[in-house]
């Protein structure tokens, strides 16, 4: 992993060429991060129709709960109902969905109560959540980290959102839908700077046009 200064960093980005450019390297295969940012959201798209029918289904049952999402980490279906967050996990044996809780700001016997009204989801629902576990794995079916050309700059593709890196360390969110990068930044540079000012929205697409990456990525 490559690291940039914050006074290298800003001649980049205010600079009007690419990073293969900037940096040196040939630009053969490559393509900019936005347009591997459209790649994915098309494949996002594609999982999202395939199991859009089977979430909607399950959250009219339970009209209190969303946020159906399966999680590529834990390797199961997680939701919440505001409060808590809950996972299935499956019993091979029986052939069912048992719930659980990662976290409630809730006592634990209100908790266990809710437990008790969403446990037969698991079971009423198996063969959507097979649906939905099944295609969500195939978006997560590939390498999930990308590395930009000169190494500075990573990509940590998750399902709703993915990470820009920078040095190694978190940069800011860009959401998968819309494309448009989260106002929050964390400044990933060493320097003590006297400036802290957030980048700009402006600042922050121009610098995923910039940012350039291996083509391959979204075959």
């Amino acid at each position: 992993m490559e690291k940039i200064n914050y006074k290298e960093f800003k001649k980049f980005l205010d600079s009007d060429v690419d990073e293969a450019t900037y940096f040196g390297y040939s630009k053969e295969d490559l393509i900019s991060l936005k347009e591997c940012l459209e790649g994915l959201r098309e494949r996002f798209d594609i999982c999202e129709s395939r199991i859009e029918g089977d979430r909607e289904k399950i959250e009219q049952a339970y009209n209190n709960i969303s946020g159906i999402t399966y999680n590529d980490y834990r390797k199961n279906l997680t939701f919440n109902d505001g409060k808590s967050s809950y996972y299935l996990t499956k019993d091979e044996e029986k052939n069912i969905y048992k719930i659980n809780w990662y976290a409630s700001s809730e006592s634990s016997i209100l908790t266990n109560m809710k437990l008790v009204k969403y446990r037969s989801l698991g079971r009423k629902f198996s063969r959507e959540i097979d649906n939905i576990i099944e295609n969500s794995v195939k978006y997560f079916n590939k390498e999930n980290t990308i590395e930009s050309v000169s190494s500075i700059f990573t990509l940590e593709d998750n399902y709703k959102s993915s990470l820009l890196n920078c040095n190694n360390l978190p940069f800011f969110f860009i959401d998968k839908k819309t494309l448009a990068p989260d106002k929050y930044i964390i400044i990933p540079f060493d320097e003590n700077l006297e400036d802290r000012r957030q980048l700009t929205t402006e600042d922050k697409q121009k610098l995923l046009t910039k940012i350039m990456v291996p083509r391959g990525f979204l075959n």
